[in-house]
């Protein structure tokens, strides 16, 4: 019984973490990678549409550190989840709008269910490309998320590397 509500647990939180990427233009991601550069970072409050799936998609909020400001976010994820141990790992894609334009790309989470309802997962993200301010954005940086409601919710935070 112990390994059904784990597995459930694990594919309803596995949905909501998918959802996380920070965003960065091209100038950021030089200065960021400068040493004594400020770091930009992004919190994310992440909603999941299809919670108990292990695929599907999600939508929240961005609070990113200037100059992105706020904004919303869309994702799609799959995951997979290993009943036994709690295992899990989650990617996808995902496009960010702020008011200056917009950046998307892709990421990829690993992790473990420590019950059914509460997860952590760390990982990497990389942004592809953007429109308005962020045309032609590209970098990479960590992603760490966690849920403790089985996956309905989840809060990440990003790193620009």
């Amino acid at each position: 019984m112990r390994r059904k509500s784990l597995l459930a647990g694990a594919i309803a939180a596995a949905g909501v973490l998918a959802v996380s990427a920070p965003v960065i233009d091209a100038a950021a991601s030089t200065a960021a990678a400068s040493p004594g550069a400020a770091k930009t970072t992004c919190t994310f409050r992440i909603y999941s549409q299809t919670p108990t799936r292990l695929s599907g998609f999600a939508f929240g909020y961005v609070k990113c550190s200037d100059p992105f400001g706020n904004g919303v976010q869309s994702s799609t994820y799959r995951a997979t989840v290993n009943a036994k141990t709690g295992a899990a790992t989650n990617e996808g894609s995902y496009k960010n709008w702020f008011d200056a334009g917009t950046v998307y790309g892709s990421f990829s989470l690993r992790g473990r269910y420590t019950s059914p309802a509460a997860a952590t997962f760390r990982g990497t993200f990389t942004i592809t490309g953007g429109t308005g301010a962020f045309r032609g954005a590209k970098a990479e940086g960590t992603l760490t998320c966690s849920t403790a409601n089985g996956g309905a919710t989840s809060t990440c935070t990003s790193v620009l590397r």
